[in-house]
């Protein structure tokens, strides 16, 4: 298998995305669609090859660029490196490669093509779009399939292609939007304020810098109540039992601020986990 991972201007992306592809393929390629050279340098340093491509950005025009590096037998998946593509699709991406089609191209929601002219939802259907007014997210195709899409033209469409190549189009829902609050309007209060803390990216500044300071502030009063040399009467009980309140707040503070980032990392963690096992 080979992952071919399209990108425009993914300096940022590109090399956590290629190190994620090399879990799952023998050989991965970038083909830079803007000669982007910073693009290209940190590509090869993470392992991949780089195919330059100027010009359309077509299935077909993909194809051919890509059609004299295939081996034989050689399935070849190809992602669309953009906002709408994480990287923790990756292992679901490359299931998909494993129903055998020649061809399977998976096409954007209709309202982020490029042409928009159906508002219904029904499902796509393989002559729906022509390839130079559809946006790919990704597709995945054997040898036999990338030669034949590399001989369409670009006004042609997946239906287009000969009776022999076995051919799947599906449609992209969108994407989900972020979590509303009104899901957890049956929650407590405290499962509201819980899941608030898990969702924060930076529980170790949220509650690690104020359990710091009580910790601080606890371990120097305590430190000058041992070096007051006077009577010790009530006054210095109710200062050494703030100073105990004081560092033992600290310390959950800043015990909590370390649970609930390594569980934030896990939580993180999960989907990729369970698409993996898919």
């Amino acid at each position: 298998m080979r992952i071919v991972l399209v990108v425009r201007s993914q300096a940022l992306r590109i090399a956590s995305a290629v190190v994620r592809a090399k879990d799952f393929a023998d050989r991965v390629a970038v083909l830079n669609l803007e000669l982007d050279e910073e693009t290209s340098e940190l590509a090869t340093q993470a392992g991949a090859e780089i195919i330059d491509l100027d010009g359309s950005t077509s299935a077909p025009s993909i194809a051919n660029a890509l059609v004299n590096s295939v081996l034989e037998l050689e399935r070849t998946v190809i992602i669309s490196l953009d906002s709408d593509w994480k990287l923790s699709d990756m292992a679901k991406t490359v299931g998909l490669s494993q129903q055998g089609h020649d061809v399977f191209i998976a096409f954007k929601h209709r309202t982020k093509n490029r042409r928009v002219d159906d508002d219904s939802n029904d499902p796509i259907e393989s002559d729906t779009y022509v390839y130079e007014n559809a946006d790919i997210q990704f597709a995945n195709c054997s040898q036999a399939g990338l030669v034949a899409i590399a001989g369409q033209k670009q006004s042609d469409s997946p239906a287009d292609l000969p009776a022999k190549i076995d051919v799947r189009v599906v449609e992209l829902e969108l994407p989900e939007g972020p979590p509303r609050r009104e899901s957890l309007a049956s929650a407590s209060r405290f499962a509201q304020f819980f899941y608030w803390m898990l969702e924060s990216k930076h529980p170790l500044i949220l509650f690690g810098v104020p359990g710091i300071a009580f910790f601080w502030v606890g371990f120097e009063m305590a430190n000058e109540l041992i070096n007051f040399q006077g009577p010790h009467d009530s006054v210095s009980l109710g200062v050494a039992l703030a100073a105990f309140a004081a560092t033992l707040v600290g310390v959950f503070s800043l015990t909590t601020s370390l649970i609930l980032y390594v569980l934030g990392k896990q939580v993180n963690r999960m989907p990729n986990r369970a698409l993996a096992k898919e």
